[in-house]
């Protein structure tokens, strides 16, 4: 079987022209892939390696440690390899931008942590880094389209198996649903959990190594792993998986328990932070805003008390495990979309809880005293309140700085409605 799963692919190698794209995320079904990969080039004449080949990897910034650990290991081994037998792949561990990632958006921004129903965090921290990385790959020409190697197998589950199945092929291969330059290939789609184990264990990596590490990770986290997640079609991580430390989707974190187990001692306190997690996202804890952001009344997002709250903990963990949750970079974007929130911070929150916690000065983000006098200035000449013109004027900065003005005025105008519901904010003229 396995030999008929190689040809498959080096006949697709020499007989079709199109850029090759390895999804890796770490785990075992995706690993085999690329390791069948691997071993077709390096049974492939030299002189006929010519198709560029990249490996896929998603790091979300919040994976659990021992899986960052493990994978960059053996991206290192692999681009190492490539280099040296010219295979012509290159690795690329894409992250989420700043901007985007899963502390901006709660700390900052106040969304409340992902659940099965407001699963905001896959499309953010998942798919967007790849389809950006394509559509750059694609943006000058170089490329025109592209296949994409995955691990999916229809054994994994009934959904998978129904997702692959609802999907019309040609040659074997599935169309991107959200990028049609994109073609699907799952050379192990028919393969069974007890062969790809039997394959992995049985034999050596061709980038070097062995796969009892990753085996003994599956046996510690009590289960598989966060598939490298390309569109909304693929299945989210289930409740035996491994990926990211602070996923509230799932009632147990069992991979997170079962490294803690096993002594990974770090998980214990990251174990405790996912709980807090779960206690912000209750409304009946305090921490939502009654209101949405458009105004609604539902249950909203983390009230600027709340965030603060959840960044001293954020910032105290850091403290205890010695690594480092959350980079400046991102505290500094924190900062700015907090004076845009409903009850706006004044500039300095962050840098406040810093010095609180790690006794140390950030950079001073308050305006001058100046610039704050001709704020309330011109609020008071147009009628509003000189925080809600400070949220509008920072909004602004916020989406200057992308160099993008879509979905600007309806952000502008959720302010202008927050402030309407406040008798004491009532534009009179913008």
């Amino acid at each position: 079987m396995f030999s008929e799963i190689k040809n498959s692919l080096k006949d697709l190698y020499l007989s079709d022209p199109r850029p090759w794209l390895i999804g890796f995320s770490g785990g075992k079904d995706s690993t085999m892939v690329a390791s069948l990969i691997f071993e077709v080039l390096l049974e492939i004449p030299r002189d006929q390696r010519i198709k560029p080949i990249s490996v896929l990897c998603t790091d979300t910034r919040v994976e659990i440690p021992a899986i960052v650990e493990m994978i960059e290991g053996t991206l290192a081994k692999m681009q190492k390899c490539s280099s040296s037998e010219g295979l012509g792949l290159d690795v690329n561990l894409l992250r989420p931008p700043p901007e985007q990632s899963f502390w901006v958006n709660i700390i900052g921004r106040g969304y409340p942590p992902p659940n099965r129903v407001f699963r905001w965090c896959t499309q953010r921290l998942k798919i967007d880094p790849v389809t950006a990385f394509v559509e750059r790959t694609m943006k000058g020409g170089k490329w025109s389209e592209a296949i994409l190697h995955l691990g999916a197998r229809r054994s994994e589950s009934a959904e998978r198996a129904r997702n692959l199945g609802n999907r019309e092929t040609k040659n074997n291969l599935r169309r991107h649903v959200d990028m049609p330059n994109v073609w699907i290939n799952n050379p192990i789609e028919y393969v069974s959990t007890e062969e790809v184990w039997a394959y992995l264990l049985q034999r050596p990596n061709p980038w070097g190594g062995d796969n009892r590490q990753l085996y003994r990770v599956y046996s510690n986290a009590s289960g598989g792993e966060c598939p490298l997640v390309v569109d909304e079609s693929t299945p989210s991580c289930g409740n035996s998986r491994f990926g990211c430390w602070t996923c509230t989707v799932v009632e147990r974190d069992k991979a997170s328990e079962g490294l803690l187990e096993s002594g990974d001692e770090r998980m214990e306190h990251l174990i405790d932070f996912r709980n807090t997690l779960i206690e912000f996202r209750n409304p009946e804890n305090g921490w939502r805003d009654t209101r949405r952001m458009n105004g609604a009344e539902a249950d909203g997002p983390l009230t600027i008390k709340g965030r603060r709250e959840l960044l001293k903990r954020l910032l105290l963990l850091q403290e205890e495990t010695g690594m480092e949750l959350v980079s400046d970079e991102e505290l500094l974007l924190i900062q700015k979309i907090w004076k845009t929130a409903r009850d706006p911070d004044d500039g300095r929150g962050v840098a406040r809880i810093i010095k609180k916690i790690k006794g140390i000065h950030m950079l001073d983000l308050k305006e001058v005293s100046r610039l704050r006098e001709l704020q309330e200035e011109v609020a008071q000449e147009k009628g509003i309140c000189p925080d809600t013109l400070r949220r509008l004027l920072a909004k602004v900065e916020e989406y200057s700085e992308s160099h993008k003005a879509m979905g600007l005025p309806d952000d502008l105008l959720n302010i202008l409605k927050d402030a309407a519901n406040d008798a004491t904010q009532v534009p009179q003229e913008v």
